[in-house]
């Protein structure tokens, strides 16, 4: 079956109303229901993760698939314990270089070298596309990536649905380490800049500025000092991730089964859940490195869900990172078209630190994906209180109004080649 790009928004709505999951019309209860059984802690190397594994398989099982892949691949907490520390580190050479001032501007410059080649080396980890592991192999874990195909007639392009299953509880919410990060790094970033052109002109024209230099130093002790911060920010299990991210896994394994008894003729699908997102991203990792040689950079398009659910605004997360990195213009542009013709409110983002997704080491290979998240943002995400509370049908019926819409656009483009 091949749905209208002028489909009218009641069209496509009445797709979505029967509660029988094993009709043709898609059926939000049923992502609903999905996400209320993954709604529990997690974490990689839990018991729970690995109940949530079972889960996974089996609701790919009820939706029709066979074979259903099973993707193992070593994961670790490499990352996390790394950004625990490093922060610290960086503070340390920041407070050197604002002491170094009180010295010497040739000190001052040979530490702003170092300190900037060190720093970004150590953040560069955030866009790795690499799984880094533990020497103690307490700290590396077994997990997998789950995921289906669905064939088309043609074959023309590809859309891969991505969602991770995994969980995490930590210290402090999602928003509050994103501030964190925002602030250490930005401020970081400007004060090196400060005592590079400082150094440079002292080089030049003798002059001294103390109460300068003081209000410098005590800056330096206030962002080292919020840097701090993030090594309390540990990592464990203790949220149900509903919001992140059960209600996306629920809402692909809803794509999969109304395409299943939909199918469409020149787009091949495939239903991906990764795993270890929350460590590292490396779920998404493990896959583009294993699979990218086979896929076409100019047809194959990936989907990422995370942190969906709200009933409230959809945050199209188009660029990232720092240098500011975008994404997929044509996805991009299809999801605010689509989101403009269904009347679903939506808004384009962009996230410079603090967090992450699996869109972006698929992004950093070069392929076409976009990431689609919702309020009530991140406030809740990695506490206790990620829970059902959280997610609405509504919220999750409007994502699959956008993914079905996009993926007719892209259909029917296909079609027209």
């Amino acid at each position: 079956m091949i749905l209208k790009t002028n489909m009218k928004v009641q069209e496509i709505e009445n797709k979505i109303m029967d509660g029988n999951t094993s009709s043709k019309n898609l059926n939000e209860d049923n992502a609903y229901r999905i996400t209320e059984r993954l709604a529990f802690p997690r974490l990689i190397g839990s018991e729970g993760e690995k109940k949530a594994r079972e889960i996974v398989v089996d609701e790919f099982t009820k939706a029709g698939y066979n074979p259903i892949h099973r993707d193992e691949f070593k994961t670790s907490f490499h990352t996390w314990i790394f950004t625990r520390y490093i922060f610290l580190i960086i503070g340390s050479v920041l407070l050197f270089l604002a002491l170094s001032v009180y010295i010497n501007p040739y000190l001052t410059i040979t530490v702003f070298v170092l300190g900037l080649y060190g720093s970004f080396n150590a953040l560069s980890i955030s866009v790795s596309t690499k799984i880094r592991l533990c020497k103690n192999e307490i700290y590396n874990h077994d997990t997998e990536n789950i995921y289906v195909n669905l064939k088309s007639q043609n074959s023309k392009a590809k859309v891969i649905f991505i969602g991770h299953w995994d969980s995490k509880s930590q210290s402090f919410s999602t928003s509050t380490r994103m501030m964190i990060f925002i602030i250490f790094i930005f401020g970081t970033l400007i004060l090196y800049l400060i005592f590079f052109i400082l150094s440079l002109l002292k080089i030049f024209i003798d002059f001294n500025l103390p109460i300068l230099n003081n209000i410098l130093l005590d800056t330096c002790i206030v962002i080292a000092i919020i840097g701090a911060f993030n090594y309390f920010n540990k990592t464990g299990n203790e949220s149900p991730g509903a919001f992140d991210n059960a209600a996306a896994v629920g809402t692909i394994m809803e794509l999969a089964r109304f395409y299943k008894k939909n199918p469409i003729n020149n787009i091949d699908l495939l239903f991906l859940c990764t795993g270890s997102e929350e460590l590292n991203l490396g779920g998404a990792i493990h896959f583009i490195q294993k699979y990218k040689d086979k896929f076409d950079k100019n047809s194959t398009f990936f989907i990422n869900l995370d942190f969906i659910g709200g009933a409230e605004l959809i945050r199209l997360m188009s660029s990232y990172g720092i240098p500011r990195k975008s994404s997929s213009d044509k996805l991009n542009k299809l999801f605010l078209e689509s989101a403009e013709e269904l009347k679903i409110k939506i808004k384009d983002i962009y996230a410079p630190t603090g967090v992450w997704s699996d869109y972006m080491p698929i992004v950093q290979e070069g392929f076409e994906a976009c990431w689609l998240a919702s309020q009530p943002g991140l406030k809740y995400v990695h506490t206790k209180n990620d829970n059902m509370n959280l997610i609405s049908k509504e919220g999750i019926k409007n994502i699959l109004l956008l993914c079905v819409d996009v993926v007719t656009k892209l259909e029917n483009e296909q079609e027209n080649l």
